[in-house]
């Protein structure tokens, strides 16, 4: 088993990563002296799959659990469903010694969070992620979210968890869709890294679909690794942090604009190559360096829906997104492996460019 520590000005906190390593959940409950009062938010695929290992796990203690499934999917990621839970934790007599714990990928993490965040000004939050993705991303770091009005994680909060518990099993029956989404988001560090790791990720970019562990394992501990020292550096993101944010400024917006049908690694991939050719465009990357890394996307086979987003709609859409200042679209851009620009501009025709030559890109390199 790996650990990796987020050190941050109010409180640590752990992230434990290994193969059957759930026991930790309660281990570490103990040991921090967290409340007993433990009300689980867990994906409906997860539960169907997992419900009884975890139950087993949890009813060892003399634990108050109640389980809220959430229903899988984006769209559920929105105030609705939230009003829901407020609503159950208040049937079910939950106070201000609760703690929550969310069970599931990006979409329950996000929401948990945001509602452990607000429920009662704030109770604790344990996450533990069962996707690729939520485990190298949106379990480490405190971003809360909901979207709203077909816009991406509008409406949220900085909320740190008390520790993170990634079990690689759970991977292992991960959809072949999900899994192509996790790669996505591991690619975004391979960039952020060093040559070593991006050349680890290129000779393992099949790593979702092995039975490897000790890959597998590592290529999580890296990417946490890596996220866990820019937030510690930067908890909040008044700076360094909007590295994290490269690819995701077009993501969100092509995510968007195809109302959520394709899963948030693809359009992750999808709008790292829009950085990339926008980086090109602004003379940021050099030709010889655009083609390797677009060949190394290239690897990664996507949907057949990802090409299908608007270029309009989806500047419309990255014109109202989270990371405007001064009315300008803030780009992240890429020189080089981990030779990162933030607050990047660009003019419409630009990014127009950008769009257009994503577009052939994808069409080129779908499955």
């Amino acid at each position: 088993m790996k650990k990796v520590v987020v050190s941050l000005p109010e409180r640590n906190y752990s992230v434990f990563i290994g193969s059957s390593n759930l026991d930790l959940i309660v281990k570490e409950i103990e040991k921090q002296k967290l409340y007993k009062n433990i009300f689980v938010i867990i994906d409906s695929n997860v539960y169907k799959l997992y419900f009884n290992k975890i139950n087993d796990i949890l009813s060892r203690k003399q634990y108050k659990t109640e389980y809220y499934i959430l229903p899988a999917g984006e769209k559920y990621k929105a105030y609705t469903e939230l009003n829901k839970i407020y609503s159950a934790l208040i049937e079910k007599n939950f106070g201000r010694d609760t703690l929550l714990l969310a069970v599931g990928g990006g979409v329950t993490g996000d929401l948990a969070g945001f509602a452990a965040s607000t429920f009662l000004r704030g109770v604790q939050l344990v996450h533990v992620p069962t996707t690729i993705l939520a485990a190298v991303d949106s379990s480490v770091g405190g971003k809360t979210g909901i979207n709203f009005s077909t816009r991406k994680n509008m409406i949220g909060t900085f909320y740190q968890p008390r520790f993170v518990v990634i079990d690689t099993d759970f991977f292992s029956t991960l959809p072949a869709a999900e899994k192509t989404s996790g790669v996505g988001e591991v690619v975004k560090y391979a960039f952020m890294s060093d040559r070593n790791f991006f050349e680890y990720i290129k000779k393992n970019l099949q790593f979702a679909y092995s039975d490897d562990k000790e890959i597998i394992e590592k290529i999580v501990f890296v990417s946490v690794s890596i996220k866990a020292e820019v937030v510690s550096n930067d908890e909040k993101e008044s700076g360094l942090r909007r590295i994290l944010n490269f690819g995701h400024t077009f993501a969100h917006a092509i995510e968007s604009d195809l109302k959520f049908k394709v899963k948030h690694g693809e359009a992750v991939i999808a709008g790292i190559a829009a950085a990339l050719f926008l980086s090109n465009i602004l003379g940021i990357l050099d030709e010889q360096k655009l083609k390797e890394f677009l060949d190394f996307l290239a690897q990664i086979k996507l949907s057949g829906k990802i090409d299908a987003f608007k270029n309009q709609n989806v500047i419309h859409l990255m014109k109202s997104d989270k990371k405007i200042f001064g009315g300008m679209i803030k780009f992240v851009l890429l020189a080089d492996i981990g030779n990162l620009i933030i607050d990047a501009d660009a003019d419409n025709n630009q990014i127009i460019t950008a769009l257009n030559k994503t577009k052939s890109f994808l069409l080129k390199n779908e499955r």
